[in-house]
């Protein structure tokens, strides 16, 4: 029943950001120059939900590369930055872009006070569109698609947390952490 509940409100979620993202984003397209440090979650004896290596989450239902960063500014001018990743399906239904990405990546930032789990950025004129609008396909079984995904800085000068899982209701451990200070 709470996974029901929780499907229906990210079903709702997605349509928001399908309406509000469809605008693209005013913003340079400097690469972000990081320094990072991955950590990897153990996984319980005999139990192997994934693993994460050089920028790549491969989990039973697929694998995601994390391929660049790019920084730019939302549609208030606000500071954010782009997400680029390849995304292969390997299960046996067509899945939502946006739906697989968020179930296997969460992005968040430790601010000094707060921790805060960064939300999708709402861009105009984006440089990689393009990628934006995969969020709304389907990946087909077998298939790959590149893609991005926007997110507003909590604090611009603070490293960003990415924290891997094997999926979107997942009840394991996360499988890797890995920050990246954005200079």
């Amino acid at each position: 029943m709470k996974k029901s509940i929780l499907s229906c409100l990210l079903l709702i979620s997605l349509i928001g950001f399908g309406a509000c993202g469809s605008d693209g984003s005013n913003d340079s397209t400097e690469n972000i120059k990081s320094t990072e440090t991955a950590t990897s979650a153990s996984s319980q004896p005999g139990e192997e939900n994934g693993t994460y290596e050089n920028r790549t989450l491969t989990v039973p239902d697929g694998v995601l590369t994390i391929t660049g960063f790019q920084k730019g500014t939302d549609y208030e001018g606000k500071p954010m930055f782009y997400v680029l990743f390849d995304l292969t399906n390997h299960s046996e239904e067509a899945q939502n872009v946006q739906t697989m990405y968020m179930g296997l990546v969460q992005v968040s930032q430790n601010t000094g006070d707060t921790t805060e789990n960064l939300e999708f950025s709402i861009t105009m004129d984006s440089p990689v569109q393009d990628k934006l609008d995969m969020l709304q396909k389907d990946i087909n079984p077998g298939g790959t698609v590149q893609g991005a995904y926007a997110y507003n800085f909590a604090d611009e000068s603070k490293p960003v947390t990415f924290t891997f899982t094997d999926g979107l209701f997942s009840m394991n451990d996360p499988i890797a952490t890995e920050d990246i200070t954005i200079q």
